[in-house]
């Protein structure tokens, strides 16, 4: 079945270099806070770990317990960063859409290419929406930490540095509640503009002739086997989950009650057998979590080759003017932008290695509660890990942009060819992106659909 250039089809449309990093930063920086998250679990353990002695080694105890206490710090401000950074590039990513679609409505853009349905969702929502959330948020964190510490040192006549402290919170604060309260209101009569001019363009007939299209008999509705790569990701997660009861077994059966804070609990003695499986519990633990981490990249990668393979199927499906529909989940995957696997993996890497590397700089400079003689002499090595991290998450960044701008030209064919609604569901409101659903470009932003309800 072909297409003649006066058949209505959604339409990918270029958004510029600005846009593309954009999108690719969105991605990358939620691959890099999994990588954080993961840094936390690894910090916990550690910690855990030397706080339970079950290293027989107090030097060593000391020093990851030091290590631990910085990351901790590391992670929340990396979170902080990759927060607010996250923020930005999703703000980035409505504008460099809804500006570009006002260039190509300029130029005279065909109204048989009605821009995809993720692009009008870049162009119809409210805009500036994670700008804000990041606003409240760190006003309310801020602001509460700032007002109970100067009142605490007001009340005790304090008059250190403390005091200054807490008034730049409370400063810090202020600003974020402006860009929260502000910020919408600065930026949504633009934002209205723009989709005003694209509207302007492609009409609701134009936009409900493309969606029609995607309403006809799909093909099958799935691929119905368990593919190595699910297989090897659920290999990974049951390793990890042992792996932590094996952890967990040989911490806290050995005491008999929760011990009171700052005291030693009361050990338990059990017979040899249970003996030498809590014994072995550190060596399970040692050895599944790497062996799962192992299996969970090893999934990754074999995701993206199946992706490749399935690219190749989808290429020659195209070449072929008689061939059916392929199955509805293939066509979904690959006809939206997605997150590169090898991207994913390094983006989460470059997470750790941030959080670890920068700790062990600064226990090593002296910037912890000790141990900066066993970090010392790793200093040189520590800086070299955060550039090898600081390089993974440039080069995911990259990738993943390069990835997607090659892709454009295959997902405008399966637009063109076979085209896919997108996936929705409703939240407790029971309302949804109209441009989810259909035409959205000249109604309101949502449409009430039920609660919970969802497109599958």
């Amino acid at each position: 079945m072909g297409d003649d250039g006066r058949s209505w089809h959604w339409h990918e449309y270029p958004v510029g270099l600005g846009g593309e990093v954009a999108r690719a930063g969105v991605r990358t920086l939620i691959a890099l806070l999994i990588g954080l998250a993961s840094a936390f679990v690894l910090m916990m353990i550690g910690g855990i770990l030397a706080e339970e002695h079950l290293f027989n080694d107090p030097g060593l105890e000391h020093a990851i317990d030091d290590l631990a206490r910085m990351s901790a710090g590391m992670i929340m401000a990396f979170a902080l960063a990759a927060w607010a950074a996250f923020a930005l590039a999703t703000f980035l990513r409505e504008l460099t859409t809804s500006r570009a679609l006002v260039k190509a409505a300029a130029r005279g853009a065909s109204r048989y290419e009605v821009p995809s349905p993720e692009q009008i969702v870049a162009v119809t929502r409210e805009p500036a929406v994670q700008l804000t959330i990041f606003g409240w948020g760190n006003a309310a964190m801020a602001g509460l930490l700032g007002i109970i510490g100067l009142g605490i040192a007001v009340a005790e006549g304090d008059n250190s540095e403390d005091v200054l402290l807490f008034w730049l919170l409370i400063g810090y604060a202020a600003l974020m509640a402006l860009l929260g309260f502000a910020g919408p209101k600065w930026l949504t009569p633009a934002h209205e503009r723009r989709q005003a001019l694209i509207a302007a363009n492609w009409s609701s007939s134009d936009e409900a002739a493309a969606w029609k299209r995607s309403f006809r008999s799909p093909g099958k509705k799935r691929l119905l086997y368990v593919t190595p790569a699910e297989r090897l990701l659920f290999a990974a997660a049951v390793l990890l989950v042992l792996g932590f009861v094996a952890l967990q077994a040989s911490v806290t059966m050995r005491c008999g009650t929760a011990p009171r804070p700052g005291a030693q609990c009361d050990e338990v003695t059990y017979n040899s057998f249970i003996e030498r499986l809590l014994a072995g519990g550190l060596v399970v633990f040692a050895v599944l979590l790497p062996l799962a981490a192992l299996l969970a990249v090893a999934g990754v990668l074999v995701d993206w080759r199946r992706r490749r393979a399935e690219r190749a199927e989808l290429l020659a499906k195209l070449a072929e003017p008689r061939a059916g529909r392929p199955a509805e989940d293939l066509l979904a995957h690959h006809a939206q932008r997605r997150m590169h696997p090898l991207a994913l993996v390094g983006a989460a890497l470059s997470g750790v290695g941030l959080v670890f590397g920068v700790s062990a700089y600064m226990v090593g400079e002296g910037k912890g509660l000790g141990s900066e003689d066993v970090f010392a002499v790793y200093r040189e090595e520590s800086l070299l890990v955060v550039a090898v991290s600081a390089g993974l998450f440039a080069a995911a960044l990259v990738g993943n942009g390069i990835a997607n701008v090659r892709g454009r030209e295959l997902r405008n064919e399966l637009m063109r060819r076979w085209p896919t609604r997108p996936a929705w569901s409703a939240g407790e409101d029971g309302q949804v992106l109209r441009a989810k659903r259909g035409p959205a470009l000249h109604g309101p932003r949502y449409v009430k659909v039920g609660k919970n309800a969802g497109s599958n």
